[in-house]
């Protein structure tokens, strides 16, 4: 349930005011779909944060895994970070989610850690017009965070048998695959989303990616419709997003 500038789920709130990028369905798709590490002290990593709910997400879905893990979120907005850092301290799992006030790219070479799990929402407007707002511009448009320092920064942090999870316009993903592939990742599950059944063409994908698989196995491949031919949101959308939104 959305109003007064917050998102409320099931388990928590998410306060949006101030934020660059408000909740979206892009990132609860993305929150709800991603594998999650299912080890004890496993370590997450949100790139591009906004809000904080797809690290808010993670931490419901590890707190019934696993209870020692350790999720961390980068944004670089100032704003949107001091409102997620409220959003963290809101929620029941404080303790395991942390913030980082910087650019993914100034974070890697300072990152003694290395993550199960790196996830993002990442821009994906790379010719289009700008937005006048200068918050939303470096949310939306990959000049500040293009794919390749993604990827690259990804493969330096990732843990042995890690994975990297992201969601996309489909004719973007086909250029993050490229450089991913480029850069020794393989792809290892995707998941087409339509906005409705009988669409023609998909309006995301969702990404997974292993690194340094030699097996070259072929990727597991999924379709997802959110809305069915009268407009209703499908069994599938439901039980995908159902332990987050309150209307299901």
């Amino acid at each position: 349930m959305a109003g007064n500038g917050y998102f409320r789920f099931k388990q928590f709130t998410v306060f949006q005011e101030d934020v660059s990028m408000r909740v979206n369905t892009d990132g609860v798709l993305l929150g709800a779909w991603c594998r999650m590490p299912d080890k004890s002290g496993a370590k997450i990593l949100d790139v591009g944060t906004g809000t904080g709910v797809i690290a808010l997400m993670a931490a419901q879905r590890m707190s019934s895994l696993a209870p020692d893990f350790e999720i961390g979120a980068v944004e670089p907005d100032c704003p949107s970070c001091i409102q997620t850092v409220q959003n963290f301290k809101a929620s029941p799992w404080k303790r395991n989610l942390k913030i980082f006030l910087t650019d993914f790219q100034q974070f890697v070479p300072c990152c003694q850690d290395r993550y199960d799990l790196v996830v993002s929402n990442p821009p994906y407007f790379v010719d289009s017009l700008k937005n006048p707002s200068m918050s939303k511009r470096l949310s939306r448009h990959t000049d500040n965070l293009p794919y390749e320092d993604i990827v690259a920064g990804v493969k330096k942090i990732l843990a042995t048998g890690g994975r990297l999870s992201v969601i996309l316009p489909f004719e973007e993903s086909r250029l993050f695959i490229a450089i991913a592939e480029e850069n020794g990742f393989s792809k290892s599950r995707f998941c087409r989303v339509f906005a409705k059944e009988g669409d023609e063409h998909p309006k995301r994908i969702m990404l997974e990616f292993s690194f340094g698989d030699n097996k070259k196995a072929e990727a597991l491949s999924e379709d997802l419709c959110i809305m069915d031919s009268n407009l209703e949101f499908t069994s599938a959308y439901k039980a995908l997003t159902g332990d987050f939104y309150l209307k299901f």
